[in-house]
Order: C-alpha cells, then structure tokens, then sequence
C-alpha cells in the first residue's frame, strides 16, 4: 500500500468518524427531553389545557384565566407531532404585541408544559 492510499484510507476513515460524532450529537440532542417534559400532568381544568386539547388549528376562543381573572382570546396556532412522536399544540394567548404562547403535548392521558424550539415563527410549521 502506498502513502497516498494510505492517506485516503485515513481521509475517508475520519469522514465517517466525523460523521458517526454528527449523527450522535443530533441524537442526544434531537431525543434530549424538552423542559418540562418530566413535570407534572397539567391540569385539564385549566382553560388554556382544555381548549389545546380539543380545539383544531384556526380555533378560538375566549377564556378567563383562574390564576389572574383576566379575560384573554386564545387561538390554536398549529398542531404538530414532536420528535419524540407526542402530539404538540401551540395555543396564542392574547393578540398584538402583548400576546403571549403556550406550548403543550401529549402526554399519556394527559398534556404536559414543554419549552418551544423556535420562538418569533410566524405559526406556519
């Protein structure tokens, strides 16, 4: 064998070794639990679980907030599987520049609080 082959063996070794640390790193990351995603069930009592849980995308609705007993319209945004193959729901609270989200998924029976990836979308997946 010579030094040029050698040379490209080598090349080609680490291509594949650069490529197998890549595909580990997405996977720890891209299954890494999101925040939240061991917490505790939500409450389906709370109005903004409630209507994530049975409103489809485009829906509205106007609630009040048991924490606050402000009054605010909620819109379902989108609707998506995650990763992780839970059904996510993405609920707008509020409108204009006040406006505010919450991002819930599914969670056995139940839904859970999760952090969104992206935040400043457009609320177009």
């Amino acid at each position: 064998m010579s030094l040029g082959e050698n040379g490209g063996m080598r090349g080609s070794m680490m291509g594949l070794a650069g490529l197998a640390l890549l595909l580990a790193g997405c996977a720890e990351t891209g299954n890494a639990p999101v925040q939240g995603a061991q917490g505790p069930l939500a409450p389906i009592t709370d109005p903004v679980v409630a209507f994530a849980a049975s409103a489809g995308p485009g829906a509205q609705e106007t609630v009040t907030l048991p924490s606050t007993g402000q009054t605010v319209q909620l819109r379902l945004v989108r609707s998506y599987a995650a990763a992780s193959g839970s059904e996510c729901r993405e609920v707008q609270m509020g409108s204009g520049t006040g406006a505010d989200s919450r991002l819930l998924c599914g969670a056995g029976t139940g839904w859970r609080e999760a952090r969104p990836l992206i935040r400043g979308t457009s609320g177009r997946p």
